[in-house]
């Protein structure tokens, strides 16, 4: 519908979205700055990697007008009971997510100018 993903994780699909609004709330959690955004993938906290799942999931469940009453400690629950899978699958949504939101860094990743 949005662009919004789902993914197999606490026992439900549910949809997953990285969109500003998600990672303001992930920046706002975490004290990241706007700067510090385009290296979010170096030296990240598995803290800061759970908080960034559970805004994905958070984000895609309002944008979807779904309920989400849950918090990070459930979201890292999900993850113990179902594993590093879902870990890197929500990852790599975030990933190819950004990736969307900031087209000129991938275009030079690709070697267009």
């Amino acid at each position: 519908m949005k662009n919004t993903k789902t993914i197999a994780i606490g026992k439900e699909v549910r949809p997953i979205h990285y969109g500003f609004a998600a990672l303001s709330d992930w920046c706002d959690m975490t004290g990241t700055s706007l700067e510090e955004l385009g290296s979010i993938g170096k030296n990240l906290a598995l803290s800061a990697a759970i908080k960034l799942i559970f805004c994905g999931l958070k984000h895609g469940a309002r944008r979807e007008k779904e309920d989400f009453n849950h918090d990070y400690n459930d979201v890292a629950d999900w993850i113990d009971d179902e594993g590093m899978e879902i870990f890197n699958e929500c990852m790599e949504i975030f990933s190819t997510s950004l990736a969307k939101l900031n087209p000129e860094k991938e275009k030079k990743k690709k070697g267009e100018k």
